[in-house]
């Protein structure tokens, strides 16, 4: 798995999350480091974007 937002590896003993984006149900996933940072990221449709 790989974060939607800075596009590093997530290892499994870290706390990320992954939903379906609204737009298009394409899986967002965020790691831990841009969840507490608030970094963005959009969705690879370009509909959804989030802090």
């Amino acid at each position: 798995m790989k974060c939607t937002s800075c596009k590093r590896e997530i290892t499994s003993n870290e706390q990320a999350v992954q939903f379906p984006c609204p737009s298009c149900d394409e899986i967002v996933i965020r790691c831990e480091r841009c969840r507490v940072l608030v970094n963005k990221y959009q969705c690879k449709c370009g509909e959804f974007v989030g802090p």
